[in-house]
């Protein structure tokens, strides 16, 4: 299938957001005329699409089509890509449109949890290595890999976060490098069982051969079925133990690399620029996939020291109001939560809530009780929250952050730090995780 031209032909795309409107601008720019299908007449459409086909459809509407886009948002199984499919139209997801109309190499980084700060970390350490590679960060990040190709048409290497429904409909897509972070429960709703997840995670090797690197979590035990499944060299990370190619943390704290031609002490764990256990795993991720791809071990060190981090992922907003303020609002699951809470040797007032994803969150009673000076949920998810901690700290349910944050000063006492950690979906009052923790942001901005 080739969609690297379009002239005279026509291309659906399924989904008016940020990434459908990526594919629209992509296909537009080869010379097809774009037709656009979104459920939702409020969408905000593309300059780049010739009409919208909103709600029902026809078959009349998908008979001309050479291809259909999803965006990630939009599973396989909606009804016109089953229809599409039936009809003989090829279905691919956007990532794999843009892999299709780029000769850039890709360093793909997929997992549950970790991805953006791993990516962006990975990034900065290859520009920062000052050997002349431009490398672009884009996908599940929010810069979608269609408009990071049409923006940037010599870059050598684009560095892709790929999500489990991005992965869902690659076919082509072939990885210089490709790493799976980790698995943790999430998003079942979609892939119905952590087997299922877990094979669509593992497609990120998918067509990898001699020369290509493939590159697992030794210490994630529902990463070993995915050993030496892929044709690329087999690499791990681990904070445990030693590895057989790869990159670990010894007992020392020194972070350590290995491939066929050499071994190196890379960084000692305290001059990381982000702190946290999980921000060792991370950094020993960048390690694997920049010296993978050619960076000198020599080279990495300056990069992994003076990253400033990604935006919600415990950023801290100083101090404000006789408090230290951090905002995590990326943590939208049970495990992101554990994370955050593990990086903190202080115990915290955490806010969480928003929208539950039916998980079991009894599984940090334990370390809420260790790690939670008091707990302030809110959001749809409040009371669900507070039947399955209830018993470990003092809980006090709110509507929404706004009372959240007033409720903190009214119990927090100087000195204290408070940790917005949802572990929850932002969906039942913000639009997305960002703009839940841009609110936070300004709530606190206003103490200062």
């Amino acid at each position: 299938m080739n969609l690297s031209t379009g002239k005279g032909k026509t291309a659906g795309v399924v989904g008016m957001g940020r990434s459908g409107a990526a594919a629209a601008r992509l296909l537009s720019s080869r010379g097809f005329i774009v037709v656009g299908f979104d459920s939702l007449p409020s969408s905000r459409g593309s300059e780049h699409i010739s009409r919208t086909v909103f709600g029902g459809f026809t078959d009349n509407d998908l008979r001309d089509l050479s291809v259909l886009v999803l965006s990630p948002g939009v599973p396989v199984s909606t009804a016109v890509s089953r229809r599409a499919a039936e009809l003989g139209i090829p279905v691919v997801s956007e990532v794999e449109l843009a892999w299709m109309n780029t000769t850039a190499d890709v360093l793909a980084v997929t997992g549950s949890n970790g991805k953006t700060t791993t990516v962006e970390w990975l990034g900065h350490v290859i520009r920062s290595a000052d050997i002349g590679i431009k490398a672009v960060v884009t996908g599940n990040t929010g810069y979608a890999f269609s408009d990071a190709i049409l923006d940037n048409p010599q870059c050598p290497v684009f560095v892709v976060e790929l999500s489990s429904y991005q992965l869902e409909t690659t076919e082509s897509l072939r990885a210089s490098s490709a790493i799976i972070l980790n698995l943790t429960q999430d998003h079942l709703a979609r892939h119905g069982t952590m087997e299922n997840y877990g094979t669509v995670k593992a497609r990120v090797f998918l067509n990898q051969g001699k020369g290509d690197t493939s590159i697992l979590n030794y210490d994630d035990p529902l990463l070993e079925r995915y050993r030496n499944t892929s044709g690329g060299l087999q690499m791990y990370f681990s904070l445990t133990g030693e590895v057989p190619l790869g990159a670990w943390m010894d007992s020392s704290g020194m972070l350590l690399y290995r491939d066929d031609s050499c071994r190196a002490e890379v960084i000692h764990s305290t001059e990381l620029a982000l702190p946290g256990r999980h921000n060792i795993a991370n950094a020993l991720a960048v390690i694997c996939m920049a010296a993978s791809y050619g960076i000198p071990a020599e080279r990495l060190a300056i990069g992994l020291k003076n990253f400033s981090g990604v935006p919600h992922r415990i950023e801290p907003l100083g101090m404000a109001g006789g408090l230290t303020w951090f905002n995590d609002s990326k943590s939208t699951n049970v495990d992101s939560l554990k994370v955050a809470l593990d990086s903190f040797n202080e115990k915290v007032i955490l806010i969480a809530g928003g929208r539950e994803k039916n998980s079991d969150y009894s599984v940090l009673n334990e370390l809420i009780t260790e790690k939670v000076k008091a707990l302030i949920l809110f959001g749809s998810g409040a009371e669900p929250l507070f039947m399955q901690w209830k018993g470990t700290v003092e809980i006090l349910m709110v509507s929404d952050l706004e009372e959240a944050v007033k409720k903190t000063l009214s119990l927090a006492e100087r000195g204290d730090t408070v940790l917005l950690s949802p572990g929850c979906a932002s969906f039942d009052q913000y639009s997305n995780f960002e703009e839940r923790g841009n609110h936070f942001k300004q709530l606190v901005q206003v103490l200062k």
